[in-house]
């Protein structure tokens, strides 16, 4: 049986140790290197790399990024999967009670129940529940437990009844069928903590037995759909310049890149002869010979400078370098204008004489900047289990050994191109706008002093999520989102965005892009840009949603305190999809806004 997945799906929804519900039950996605690369022979990564220098080396250190293959590609059918899953939870119900004889369920761990011999289809369910820990750990229920206690001799374990059922767990009683103990309900188990078993189900092989080493950390009983069982960590880029053009992409696959760094050639005669002993070695294709020397020289040598250019190492450099890439880029357009035009297809543009600028509800200017087309590369680095309310998560690391070079690890990830629109206030190119109000200063106070888990940051060393200006920006992101669904008639889903913050000496300063790149969404033939001369309309709405939400007076009586993710925002003004906000809708206040009117 197989089960159909997008893409980007198994970087930014699923991936490895999450939970798929397939047709025969739900199952675990293992690791890539267990469930395509062991799988498929001669399967290796490096024929589905995804380049990008700033993310390979600036943020992941040296480890490289492969994307899934589609079927067509491995010319395997549709209806045969490329991946194998492994069965996750084995435990269900069987819910025929006629066949019973007695008013209950069997809770079983094999292929068909004990007591009627239901093989499944209607009638079998699989168990909801299961264990999990902060470490990441995850496994079965100790059902076993629940029906004996400690200390019983009772050694019956392959099945047991189950009593009650309906809205309450309380109500749920497990039964042992040889010595009749039912010592605890599950609503009781729900609430307590149990011994981890250290188990990653995600790394053991398709049916090999389930690996249990131990864990000093406790678990809980969760519902295996729960939100919170598996939050994925994702890392998020753009290409800017100046490594922008698809001759940059070209010359970081891995044998070229290796040949420049080792050569690097001064030459076009040197370069053309680098190039063609990869080639006569199978380290590279004709084509891709004949489209890197399709380029004159001086663009070819300027585009080896940048490639050997080293990059920032943090994920706040990386995303400044960003911002001040679209400053520029709505000033003089990207590539410049005027300025050399590429021979190689750039991976990013804005055309400067495109750029417009509309009035905010005092009379400010925001200067709004269509980016006509962007590339984006997302990364899956791993999970979070937040399954503790006092534990803070333990970050899972989803990467996985290279099957020939096990040095060199990759994790998973996808490139998509996609288009978006740059906003920032035009005056000074953003730098005057001052954030004052009450509600800001207590913002500013948790800023300087309060204390948060590092993980709920983009950069924990600087915390900026915290600043007002920041939380400015980002729930205008969250009301511009809206209202450009609601003007336009775009699904929220499929847009994202990306809040810049600046924080100089003595001001700062902040942006946000909203951006469209899921391939069979709206917004990738430029319905997005085509927005722009319409902006006015949408500033209007999002002033004029900005003052009243359905859930008042709740959701304006609640005000941000240092602890908080969030002031004033709820699903009626603020929130939107998961897919859409990247910092998990916190930061967030109407507050903010209301006393601070551009």
């Amino acid at each position: 049986m197989t089960q159909q997945l997008r893409i980007s799906q198994f970087v930014i929804t699923y991936g490895p140790g999450a939970i798929i519900e397939g047709a025969e039950g739900p199952r675990v996605i293992p690791l890539p290197d267990i469930g395509l690369f062991k799988r498929i022979p001669n399967l290796n990564p490096s024929d589905y790399e995804v380049l990008d220098q700033r993310m390979t080396d600036g943020l992941l250190r040296g480890t490289r990024i492969f994307r899934l293959p589609s079927n067509a590609e491995l010319g395997i059918p549709e209806d045969q999967y490329i991946y194998s899953t492994k069965p996750f939870p084995l435990w269900k119900l069987c819910l025929n009670i006629q066949g019973h004889k007695g008013d209950f369920y069997v809770l079983y761990d094999q292929p068909e129940c004990p007591v009627c011999g239901n093989t499944g289809g209607r009638g079998r369910e699989a168990i909801r529940f299961i264990k999990a820990c902060p470490d990441g750990h995850m496994d079965e229920v100790d059902w076993y437990h629940l029906a004996h206690g400690s200390g019983s001799s009772c050694q019956h374990t392959g099945w047991f009844r189950w009593h009650g059922g309906g809205g309450s767990l309380s109500g749920v009683r497990i039964e042992c069928p040889r010595c009749g103990s039912s010592k605890f309900t599950l609503g009781w188990a729900y609430g307590k903590e149990w011994d981890c078993s250290g188990r990653y189900p995600e790394r053991e092989l398709p049916y090999s037995p389930p690996h249990r080493p131990g864990c000093g950390k406790k678990a809980k009983i969760i519902q295996r759909q729960a939100s919170n069982l598996r939050i994925p960590e994702l890392l998020t880029l753009f290409s800017i310049p100046p490594r922008h053009t698809k001759l940059h992409n070209l010359l970081q696959i891995g044998p070229i890149f290796s040949a420049i760094v080792a050569k690097n050639p001064s030459s076009m005669k040197q370069f053309k002869e680098m190039l063609s002993r990869l080639q006569e070695k199978g380290l590279i294709s004709g084509s891709t010979l004949a489209e890197i020397l399709s380029s004159p020289w001086p663009e070819i040598r300027s585009a080896i400078q940048d490639v050997l250019t080293p990059v920032p190492r943090s994920y706040h450099e990386l995303i400044m370098e960003e911002f001040h890439a679209l400053v520029e880029g709505s000033i003089h357009g990207i590539p410049p204008i005027p300025g050399p035009t590429p021979h190689s297809p750039t991976l990013i543009e804005i055309n400067p004489y495109l750029v417009r600028r509309f009035n905010g509800a005092e009379g400010k200017l925001f200067r709004i900047t269509p980016v006509l087309r962007l590339r984006t590369v997302t990364v899956q680095r791993g999970y979070r289990r937040d399954v503790g309310s006092d534990v803070i998560p333990k970050l899972v690391d989803v990467s996985f050994p290279d099957p020939v070079f096990p040095q060199q690890r990759w994790y998973p990830g996808v490139e998509f191109p996609g288009e978006g629109i740059f906003i920032i206030f035009d005056e000074n190119d953003g730098w005057n706008f001052r954030i004052k109000g009450e509600t800001a200063k207590i913002w500013l106070d948790a800023f300087n002093a309060s204390s948060y888990p590092d993980y709920v940051f983009r950069d924990p060393s600087l915390r900026e999520e915290l600043h007002p200006l920041f939380v400015w920006w980002h729930t205008f992101s969250h009301f511009l989102i809206r209202s450009i669904a609601a003007e336009s008639g775009y699904s929220s889903a499929s847009i994202r965005e990306r809040v810049y913050f600046e924080h100089g000496d003595t001001a700062a300063r902040g942006g946000v892009l909203v951006y469209a790149t899921q391939p069979g969404s709206e917004g990738t033939l430029g319905g997005l840009v085509a927005l722009t001369p319409y902006f006015q309309d949408i500033l209007d709405v999002i002033f004029e949603q900005l003052e009243v939400c359905s859930g008042d007076p709740l959701c304006l009586e609640h005000r941000f305190r240092a602890g908080d993710y969030n002031g004033a925002a709820c699903y009626g003004c603020v929130l939107l999809s998961e897919t859409s906000c990247e910092h998990r809708n916190m930061w967030l206040d109407r507050h903010v806004m209301l006393e601070n009117l551009p």
